[in-house]
C-alpha cells in the first residue's frame, strides 16, 4: 500500500501581526467611506484655509490704532484650520474599528487573527503612518489656500512651514490613535465620534476660556487642549514638549484600554 503526502504551503497566507497588517491595509482603502472622508476633508480644509487667509489680509489692511502689522505665517493658519478639521481625521481613524462592529465582520477578523493583541497592533501600525501623512497633507492644503488668499500678507518661510506641517502630522497621528483606541471600548460610530468630539474640541475649548486657572490646567491636560498648546508652541501652562508628552499618554492610554476591553469581552 502506498501513502500520499500532501504539503500545504502557508507562505501565501501570512498570519499573526504581519497578516493582520496586510488585511487592515486592504480593508482601509477598499471601502468608499475612507475615500469620501479624505475627499471631504481636503475640500473642507481648503475652504477653511481660504477663509483664514482672507481674514488675515483684512485684519492687516485695516489695523487698529497703534497696531503693528506683520505678515501671517501660512503654517500657523494651517494649524487653525486643522483644529476644526481634526474631528474628520478622528472619524477616519475610528472607521476601521467601528465599521467592523457594525457589520459583524469583527468576528471574522478575530477568527483569522486569534491573538487579539495582533488585531489592535495591526490596525495601529497601519493607521499611524497614514494618519501622519493625512494630517500633513491637510495642513499643506490649508497653508496653500490661506497663503493664496492672504496674498502679500502671507509669510511662506519654508523652514517654519515644514516644522508646522510635521507638528500637524504628529498631532493627527496621536489624536487618531487615541480615537481608534476608544473605538474598541465604545464599539459604535456615534458614541466614539461623540467622545472624540468632546475631548478633542468642545471640552478643552470651553474650559480653556475660563478665568479659573484650575479649569485652564484641566483643559491643557485633555488631548485637544494639549494638542492646541503643542501646535501653537504655547508655554502658558507647560512647555510644548510636555504637551506632546500628554498627547502621547492619551494615545497610549486609549489603545491600552481598547486592548483590555478587546481581550476581556467577545465581539
Amino acid at each position: 500500500m502506498s501513502t500520499a503526502t500532501i504539503t500545504v504551503d502557508h507562505r501565501s497566507t501570512p498570519g499573526g501581526l504581519r497578516g493582520s497588517m496586510a488585511a487592515e491595509w486592504t480593508k482601509l482603502w477598499s471601502v468608499r467611506s475612507s475615500w469620501l472622508n479624505v475627499i471631504g476633508a481636503i475640500a473642507l480644509t481648503g475652504l477653511l484655509g481660504l477663509q483664514l487667509g482672507f481674514s488675515a489680509a483684512y485684519e492687516r489692511e485695516n489695523p487698529g490704532p497703534g497696531q503693528v502689522v506683520e505678515p501671517a505665517a501660512v503654517g500657523e493658519m494651517a494649524i487653525g484650520a486643522l483644529m476644526i478639521v481634526q474631528v474628520v481625521i478622528a472619524a477616519f481613524a475610528m472607521v476601521p474599528v467601528t465599521s467592523e462592529y457594525a457589520t459583524g465582520s469583527i468576528r471574522s477578523t478575530l477568527q483569522w487573527t486569534p491573538v487579539r493583541r495582533d488585531v489592535l497592533l495591526g490596525k495601529t501600525l497601519v493607521l499611524a503612518p497614514v494618519l501622519f501623512v493625512y494630517g500633513a497633507l491637510l495642513g499643506l492644503v490649508a497653508a496653500i489656500g490661506a497663503g493664496l488668499a492672504a496674498g502679500q500678507w502671507a509669510d511662506w518661510t519654508a523652514s517654519e512651514l515644514v516644522t508646522d506641517l510635521a507638528k500637524i502630522g504628529a498631532y493627527s497621528l496621536l489624536a487618531g490613535l487615541f480615537t481608534a483606541g476608544i473605538a474598541f471600548v465604545i464599539r459604535n460610530t456615534a458614541g466614539t465620534l461623540t467622545v472624540a468630539f468632546l475631548l478633542l474640541l468642545v471640552v478643552p475649548l470651553m474650559l480653556g476660556q475660563s478665568s479659573i486657572r484650575a479649569l485652564q490646567w484641566l483643559a491643557g491636560l485633555l488631548p485637544g487642549g494639549a494638542g492646541e498648546a503643542f501646535l501653537s508652541g504655547s508655554t502658558d501652562l507647560m512647555a510644548p514638549t510636555l504637551s506632546f508628552a500628554v498627547l502621547v499618554a492619551w494615545a497610549i492610554g486609549g489603545l491600552a484600554l481598547g486592548l483590555r476591553i478587546l481581550q476581556r469581552h467577545d465581539a
